[in-house]
């Protein structure tokens, strides 16, 4: 079963949860949440290695579908401390309700280094834009599993 990433909604400015977490919620007006909100999971806590390629892999499922959600599944490797993009997948399908879900991948070359998976959703419920983003854990890969770059 997912863990549930409440709907995070916006009164004029974006923001965003740490999936894990209490669910972080602002509202307007009065909402029933809990009948309103999309899941996501990564597959595993870091990507995974099947050399030559690393492979991000994660799955969404909604209670209550959303009118839009675009959701963008991302490798990301450490340059000097900064997080760049290597892959990604954008995806704006609906996820179904449970039992159903939505399986999301993307892979790159893999090569030795420090990666992490990303999620970036966005969406609209009832009129309300929200977001989410999030990311695994951080792996670092030996170069005795991938090329050094």
């Amino acid at each position: 079963m997912l863990s549930r990433c409440n709907t995070i909604l916006f009164v004029g400015i974006l923001g965003s949860a740490a999936l894990g977490t209490a669910p972080a919620t602002a509202s307007a007006q009065p909402l029933d949440i809990a009948a309103k909100s999309c899941g996501f999971e990564f597959t595993w806590s870091t990507p995974m290695v099947t050399s030559p390629q690393i492979t991000a892999l994660g799955f969404a499922q909604c209670d209550a579908p959303p009118d839009e959600h675009t959701l963008t599944l991302a490798l990301e490797y450490d340059n000097h401390g900064r997080w760049e993009n290597a892959a990604y997948r954008t995806d704006r399908s609906i996820p179904p309700g449970p039992p159903n879900y939505t399986s999301y991948e993307t892979s790159a070359a893999c090569y030795a280094g420090k990666w992490r998976m990303s999620v970036s959703i966005l969406g609209n419920l009832r009129g309300t834009p929200f977001a989410f983003s999030d990311h695994s854990q951080p792996r670092e890969v030996p170069s005795s599993q991938c090329p050094s770059r």
